[in-house]
């Protein structure tokens, strides 16, 4: 079993193996071109925030809503995945179900 953490750490490609913090590539992993899209567009947006210092709380919140609907998409394509998301704004973790 796999278990990964999902996250907009700056420099990251969005996934990461939880316990030897690795990073891992989303199209290594077999997921798809949709969900591939999605991280790169979010990993953006994410990284634009973390140069504004995570300022702006609205702006977080909805890219850490954004980086969890993510995180539920790649475990329903990964079949025996333990995920978590890790949200870089607020240093906060959470199980994903």
């Amino acid at each position: 079993m796999k278990y990964l953490t999902i996250d907009g750490c700056l420099g990251s490609t969005g996934i990461r193996d939880k316990y030897n913090s690795e990073f891992l590539y989303p199209s290594d992993l077999g997921l798809s071109p949709a969900i591939i899209s999605q991280i790169e567009v979010w990993m953006t947006k994410y990284e634009s925030e973390h140069f504004e210092g995570f300022a702006n709380k609205d702006v977080i919140i909805k890219l850490d809503a954004e980086g969890r609907e993510i995180a539920k998409k790649i475990k329903e394509e990964l079949a025996g995945v333990k995920l978590e998301y890790f949200s870089a704004g607020t240093m906060a973790w959470e199980i994903i179900d």
